[in-house]
């Protein structure tokens, strides 16, 4: 008769379930396995869920019922149980194959097969198809095989073997330490392939910052600097709209002189976007250019971010700037906040990068009364950039002075004039019906907010990107409204290495591509002699 067909009461299960071998790791395995398994399957519906609309069947709009708030910061942790305790029992069922069952067998595999891509997904990404494949396998495996193996495993186990659940759960029952010996090896292997290095990250994901000479360029020479000295670090980005098949490789170098940083970055991306929701002009009246208005994936800029948390941060230190990230239903694609200050360079090829400037940016608790919740402006003076619209979006609030005054993207602002105007009225007369007029007003930001400097150049389908700004800005820190002061910029030393992050943006508002993996900027240290 097959063990199968055994009646839970009948001796023989239980002793089979008594004598299975390593019962000890066995049962300790289950209480590591159930839990882990719940964590991973309802965060990752929430991942799928506000991921690129074209990948999500929620059309990237997280349910409000669904888990919210540091998702991927608790998917990684229950991967980091859930993987040792897998590659355990795959080590247990093979060894015992004429006792394990075929519910076992299905998810077993799935499980492995989750173990492997994951890894692969946060570690190395490989060629877009690569990427897209392991990404398929692994949302599958972890949103339909798992789940279903693993309700199937429980409804059996609270059913027909529901005696041998005090059995199977007591992992206290005739403990032997000895049984655990592979288990407890498999624990910082899977840790260290999960995270990219435990305890201490690996050196390929540093970028070394070379020491040049002080004073060598002017602003307006940035290419012009000794790149070819500087040793470049690649960042794979994935997971993001537009790109191919939402995947992008960032190259990175940096140099410093002792009293300025510079960093050049450049990264795949097609065409060179822009745009910021432009107004075109019809024959009923104005019309506003965009998708959807809060989720822009269309009419939209090209934008990317580096990241460099301020204050001491292990999660920044370990899941990189993904750990800040909050997914939420109220929110598409989430909202960033963290306890932890957190320096943000924000790149915008249309409301910054005409005045040369990078939108000086800060990471800090969660304001719910806020629009962007955790995301605030360094301190300025005055300058920056404003939407042309009214209040009721029927119409801009400006026009430009004369066309050849537009500059990618926007109308600078000593140039724009008030729509209601008598100028405004005469220049409304001469735009044509289909012309289009930008949905950005700008001027350079004077101030704390003003500080990252930058040029960009969009050739044979990349961006290249060149930035610089003081290891010290000198700026005071901020106060808060309870009287507490943040310090809005990290202050760099030669000779320090300092973790960071990068984001790119294909002409999306929010639904950038990212990595989950931290790096390391490190500026070399200038001579003792």
């Amino acid at each position: 008769m097959k063990t199968d067909n055994v009646a839970v009461s009948s001796p023989s299960v239980e002793k089979r379930a008594r004598d299975f071998a390593y019962p000890f790791l066995f049962r300790l395995l289950h209480w590591l396995l159930w839990p882990s398994i719940i964590v991973l399957v309802l965060t990752g519906w929430s991942l799928h869920a506000s991921s690129a609309p074209q990948w999500s069947l929620f059309k990237g709009v997280l349910p409000s019922f669904f888990w919210f708030g540091r998702v991927h910061f608790w998917h990684t942790w229950a991967a980091l149980v859930f993987s040792p305790a897998a590659v355990a029992v795959a080590w247990i069922c093979l060894r015992n194959r004429s006792r394990t069952r075929r519910s076992h067998v299905v998810l077993l595999v799935g499980s492995l097969a989750l173990v492997v891509t994951g890894i692969l997904l946060s570690t190395w990404l490989g060629p877009p198809l690569a990427y897209q494949t392991s990404r398929w396998v692994h949302a599958v495996g972890g949103l339909v095989i798992v789940p279903l193996a693993f309700l199937w495993h429980a409804l059996i186990g609270l059913t027909r073997f529901r005696r041998l659940l005090p059995v199977v759960f007591n992992v206290w029952a005739r403990l032997r330490w000895g049984q655990v010996v592979f288990f407890i090896p498999v624990v910082p292997v899977t840790t260290c392939l999960i995270l990219s290095g435990l305890p201490t990250h690996p050196a390929y994901r540093d970028l070394e910052a070379r020491l040049i000479p002080h004073n060598e360029v002017a602003t307006n020479e940035l290419d012009t600097l000794p790149w070819d000295e500087a040793q470049p670090v690649l960042i794979e980005l994935a997971n993001g709209f537009g790109f191919d098949r939402g995947q992008t490789d960032v190259t990175l170098w940096a140099l410093h002189d002792g009293e300025e940083l510079f960093i050049k970055a450049q990264w795949d991306d097609p065409t060179e976007d822009r745009r910021n929701m432009p107004w075109v002009k019809t024959a009923e009246g104005w019309k506003r250019l965009y998708t959807d208005y809060d989720d822009e994936m269309h009419y939209y800029e090209d934008k990317f971010s580096l990241l460099f948390p301020i204050e001491p941060d292990w999660k920044f230190n370990r899941f990189g700037c993904a750990a800040q990230c909050h997914v939420a239903g109220e929110r598409q694609y989430g909202y960033k906040a963290t306890n932890r200050l957190v320096d943000v360079w924000h790149w915008k090829s249309t409301r910054t990068d005409p005045c040369g400037q990078v939108d000086d940016k800060f990471w800090s608790e969660d304001d719910p009364a806020s629009k962007d919740r955790g995301r605030f402006g360094d301190p300025k003076e005055s300058g920056g950039y404003n939407k042309n619209e009214t209040k009721d979006l029927s119409r801009p609030v400006a026009l430009p002075r004369d066309p050849w005054k537009v500059r990618q993207g926007i109308i600078p602002e000593e140039d724009a004039v008030d729509y209601e105007s008598d100028e405004g009225a005469r220049i409304l007369a001469e735009i044509p019906v289909g012309a289009t007029i930008p949905g950005i007003i700008a001027s350079p930001f004077v101030g704390d907010r003003g500080d990252v400097e930058c040029f960009s150049r969009h050739r044979d389908g990349a961006w290249q990107l060149f930035l610089r700004r003081k290891l010290d800005t000198g700026h005071p820190p901020k106060k808060t409204e309870g009287g507490e002061e943040e310090q809005t910029d990290l202050v760099f030393e030669p000779g320090k290495s300092y973790p960071f992050g990068c984001a790119a943006f294909d002409h999306s508002s929010k639904r950038h591509a990212y990595g989950l993996t931290p790096y390391w900027l490190k500026l070399e240290a200038k001579s003792e002699q």
